[in-house]
């Protein structure tokens, strides 16, 4: 897998050949990121990635200038993470554990947060609850969900800022409802 943009464009990081990682494709990451581009600079901003599963997300976050905190519960994966951290000469913000008890341990608020659990669990539901109860999501900050096209998630107290496809997936773009 090559990271697609930034400062370590092109740089290849192995991926964690465990049956549970589905990484976001190339061409998926390239959209996300060119759309965040549209709506926030990057510089010094912070960004979540909730499950990151290989951590592709925080590398592709802080090759283009974010500070990255990247949360996973499995210790296999976690140490393919580390390991791709390493291999850039990183030091990485990273949280073992469950990631939704976890981000309110950091006690930062993030511009950007990154959510792709595994598909079948209903962790999209609680994980937005707890961002907007607990207040972890910047002023105008972001949040960019992965999910199957079929999947139903309740973003009430949420506004859609876009939606795009990629195959049977969706990337959907999310900002605190203000008027509530």
């Amino acid at each position: 897998m090559q990271i697609t943009g930034g400062r370590f464009n092109s740089r290849k990081i192995k991926t964690p050949d465990y049956d549970n990682i589905k990484p976001t494709l190339s061409k998926t990451r390239q959209g996300i990121f060119n759309t965040l581009s549209s709506i926030i600079n990057f510089e010094n901003k912070i960004f979540f990635d909730l499950f990151a599963g290989s951590g592709i997300m925080s590398l592709e976050a802080i090759s283009r200038g974010f500070k990255a905190f990247t949360f996973e519960q499995d210790k296999k994966t976690l140490f393919a993470i580390k390991e791709s951290f390493k291999s850039l000469n990183l030091n990485p913000n990273l949280y073992f554990g469950n990631s939704l008890k976890n981000i309110l341990k950091v006690n930062i608020k993030a511009d950007v947060i990154f959510i792709d659990p595994p598909y079948e669990s209903n962790l999209y539901d609680k994980a937005l609850s707890i961002i907007k109860e607990n207040n972890i999501l910047n002023k105008n900050g972001i949040i960019i969900l992965e999910h199957p096209i079929n999947k139903i998630i309740n973003l009430t107290g949420y506004q859609e800022i876009k939606i795009k496809t990629y195959g049977n997936k969706q990337i959907t773009f999310l900002t605190i409802n203000q008027e509530e």
